[in-house]
């Protein structure tokens, strides 16, 4: 008789890293689910570079929140106030929880898409995280909603993230800042007009 058994599997758990502002270098677990990409730390970086200056006293809106990378970045590096939209519960948790641990308490998480959140919401923000799922292919819907239900003002900037090939038309009130690729990703910085 074999008496060697595996234990049984526990869910995996990563760690994201903050890497800039107040929390820098602070780790804080995410939950592992299908579909839970955090933007990569070097593009990341180079986000956050671009916008060093900007970030302290926005209001931000991390539409696809998925870790809350960016938009805990942004609280950390001194936004005023960020609104992070997730539809999955765990993630929605983690994210209840990561605020908690940093008490961020000028963050707060929304369990719902972020198609009910746009056309729920009666706010603008000055700065909006898009990094939907890349399978979903949520990009031109977005920022149609985005630009259409008044969620942006002059001068607010918008931040996408998409694989390099993906194509969609970015809105006419919306120009190019900055874009860049790293890998298989593409991501640009665009300023409401």
């Amino acid at each position: 008789m074999n008496k060697s058994r595996k234990a049984p599997a526990k869910a995996a758990t990563s760690t994201l890293r903050i890497i800039g502002g107040v929390h820098r270098g602070r780790k804080l677990p995410i939950p592992a689910l299908d579909g839970l990409r955090p933007t990569a730390d070097r593009i990341r970086e180079t986000l956050f570079n671009w916008l060093q200056f900007d970030i302290p006293g926005m209001t931000v809106l991390d539409l696809f929140a998925g870790t809350g990378a960016l938009g805990l970045e942004a609280l950390s590096r001194e936004a005023k106030h960020a609104v992070m939209v997730e539809p999955q519960g765990a993630a929605a948790r983690a994210l209840m929880q990561s605020l908690n641990t940093l008490k961020l308490e000028n963050g707060q998480v929304k369990q719902m898409t972020a198609q009910q959140y746009l056309q729920s919401a009666n706010e603008s923000f000055d700065l909006v995280f898009v990094d939907p799922p890349f399978d979903l292919d949520l990009w031109q819907e977005t920022l149609a909603m985005l630009v259409s239900d008044g969620h942006l003002h002059f001068g607010s900037y918008v931040y996408v993230e998409s694989p390099k090939q993906a194509h969609f038309l970015i809105p006419a009130e919306l120009q190019t800042v900055k874009d860049k690729t790293g890998g298989k990703v593409r991501f640009r910085l665009l300023q409401m007009t």
